[in-house]
């Protein structure tokens, strides 16, 4: 068990299940209550709250100051008590972001490294010669646990592709059920996965700012199955990412389960793709078929009709 760091605001609730191991891995604090500070372990930080170890007592609804290594102090108030943990819910949020960068700047510079994230994003999974949509739970430098369609075998190879990320091959360490951790081979460094989790967060701020256009029941689009074969014919800019490169695209036709745009970039049948349309974040498609400069893509997982008219209708009241 190591600590994990959430970019949620969330107080941690007591219902974060465990993953057995000893706690070598809890990064230390401490906790004062008045005029006494007792050592502490943390199990989740996030910007509203943190889960702690602790051996005394405590009493829910006291005030406790959290002091952590860097030597920032987070007051608050016990939320929860479960056993030895309690859970501490935060007078203000705090930037997590900030405190993981000033615990990589406190480090040896030949030893830094990221805490592990919790993080729920989309992902593909390459497995025996077949790409399959996950989510992400929780991302490391070391590797990342998946929410996944089938179970997984322990010693699998698979190549995890997180949305803006190049592709990471791996192996299975463990699988539960429909839960998987895969170790990275080799492991990210530290300052690949800080930019990309900076990336992460501000797409996500720029989403919350976004504000959303409904689409006027008089326009909304036929569901792409009702259309000819050759989708809904479109003229609708948009982007690609491929790992880190990015470019601008026009979409000529898209359904459901396949979109077809120009571009100049060299690409392949087989290509992995990300695409990002209005109000929609990037979505991974793989191209299945090159006619010049026209590419057309399979997603890996279908839109929901409902998604492809709201992304018709943004792109439709941005052209007026």
């Amino acid at each position: 068990m190591e600590t994990i760091y959430s970019l949620s605001g969330d107080v941690p609730t007591d219902d974060v299940a465990q993953e057995g191991g000893d706690e070598v891995a809890l990064w230390p604090g401490a906790l004062t209550s008045g005029s006494v500070k007792r050592a502490c372990s943390i199990r989740k930080l996030s910007a509203g709250g943190a889960i702690l170890h602790c051996d005394h007592e405590v009493e829910i609804g006291e005030r406790l100051e959290l002091e952590l290594m860097n030597g920032e102090h987070l007051a608050g108030r016990v939320a929860w008590r479960r056993g030895g943990e309690v859970g501490l819910a935060f007078d203000t949020q705090i930037d997590v972001f900030a405190i993981i960068a000033q615990d990589i700047v406190s480090q040896p510079g030949e030893r830094r490294r990221m805490p592990r994230v919790e993080l729920v994003c989309s992902a593909l999974l390459d497995v025996d010669g077949a790409s399959h949509f996950v989510t992400t739970r929780d991302v490391s430098q070391g590797g990342a646990k998946l929410d996944v369609p089938f179970p997984l075998h322990p010693e699998q190879k698979v190549t995890v592709t997180l949305d803006g990320l190049r592709p990471v091959d791996g192996v299975v360490r463990w699988s539960a059920g429909r839960s998987a951790g895969i170790a990275f081979l080799p492991e990210l460094k530290w300052q690949e996965l800080m930019l990309w989790l900076k990336e992460r967060r501000k797409a996500s701020f720029d989403r919350a700012a976004a504000p959303y256009a409904p689409a006027p029941a008089e326009t909304a689009a036929p569901a792409p199955e009702e259309t000819s074969g050759d989708g809904i014919a479109l003229n609708l800019p948009a982007r690609v990412r491929e790992g880190t490169r990015r470019w601008q695209i026009d979409v000529a036709s898209i359904t459901t389960r396949s979109v077809a745009f120009d571009s100049f970039a060299a690409l392949g049948i087989g290509s992995l793709l990300w695409i990002v349309l209005p109000g929609l974040e990037g979505w991974p498609a793989r191209i299945v078929s090159v006619d010049g400069y026209r590419f057309t893509c399979e997603f890996t997982q279908p839109l929901h009709p409902a998604v492809l008219e709201r992304v018709l209708a943004l792109a439709k009241d941005g052209a007026r």
